[in-house]
């Protein structure tokens, strides 16, 4: 059962997208063994009210302002709803609020081209926002550097990543582009933002996008890290050199589950933001 309902599952589905999980053995009939296969998956059903700045169970959020991280005290059946991340209280301008996986101290994966390390590294989230205007609500969701959840981790009136740099690689929205989803890479102390693609997608105000990633080692030259909005793949990846390198690209880091969070609204008012699920998963292929 399983394996029909991942295959049946429709590109904008509520659930995890076949061509990031099914496709690379995570799930269905090509599951792999779980001993070798790291695979985590939350739903936020037991999820409690988060204290900034400290770690419960295996997160570790900061909330800035009047922020709060918790449940979502309402559900949907229709959206398919079980348990819900809520970011709220963000009512103040440049109020903010992130969470990261590993309690703030360690990363789950690393992308690692050298033979004997590689790995298939995949992520992938449900979020939606209540709106998508302009100077409202930005966001970013990837893979980061353990301990990114922290004062400004998204520059105040841009919502752009942390002006000090750290490893990040994902999704991007601005304050200034509220609705464009941009694909991009950072590296620990640059503070450049390396863009893979402007406006690979388009949020829409209270409406669930899947946003999510694979890179494969074993893939095609220049084709290794790939890039999903609502399970289909986007066109743009990294070059094999630049991940070569590491000089821009956060290659061979520990990395972990991020998702960060900026008000830049001035007038100011509260602008939610609500996450569904996250997972992220790794198979050795060494």
């Amino acid at each position: 059962m399983t394996s029909l309902r991942h295959e049946a599952e429709g590109a904008i589905g509520r659930g995890l997208s076949p061509a990031i999980w099914q496709a690379y053995g995570f799930l269905g009939a090509r599951a792999l063994d779980p001993s070798y296969c790291g695979f985590f998956f939350d739903d936020f059903a037991g999820l409690p009210k988060m204290a900034t700045a400290t770690a419960q169970g295996p997160y570790y959020t900061y909330q800035g302002d009047s922020s709060t991280i918790q449940g979502c005290a309402s559900a949907d059946n229709s959206e398919g709803e079980f348990g819900v991340l809520e970011i709220a209280g963000n009512g103040t301008d440049n109020a903010e609020a992130s969470i990261e996986l590993g309690a703030g101290v360690h990363g789950l994966v690393r992308i690692d081209p050298t033979a004997g390390e590689r790995a298939v590294v995949a992520w992938e989230a449900r979020i939606k926002r209540t709106t998508v205007t302009d100077d409202h609500l930005a966001f970013a969701f990837g893979i980061g550097e353990p301990a990114f959840c922290a004062d400004n981790a998204l520059v105040d009136n841009t919502g752009a990543m942390v002006a000090a740099g750290k490893d990040f690689i994902g999704f991007q929205t601005l304050c200034a582009s509220n609705e464009e989803i941009d694909t991009i890479y950072t590296i620990g102390s640059t503070a450049t933002v390396n863009q893979v693609k402007d406006n690979a997608g388009t949020a829409v105000a209270d409406t669930w996008i899947k946003l999510g990633c694979v890179y494969d080692p074993r893939a095609e030259a220049n084709h290794k890290l790939k890039f999903f909005i609502d399970g289909v793949e986007l066109g743009d990846s990294v070059t094999d050199a630049i991940i070569a390198a590491g000089t821009a690209f956060p290659t061979d880091e520990e990395m972990t589950l991020v998702l960060l969070t900026k008000n830049g609204d001035g007038t100011p008012a509260v602008h939610p933001l609500y996450m569904d699920w996250w997972a992220l998963g790794v198979i050795s292929v060494d």
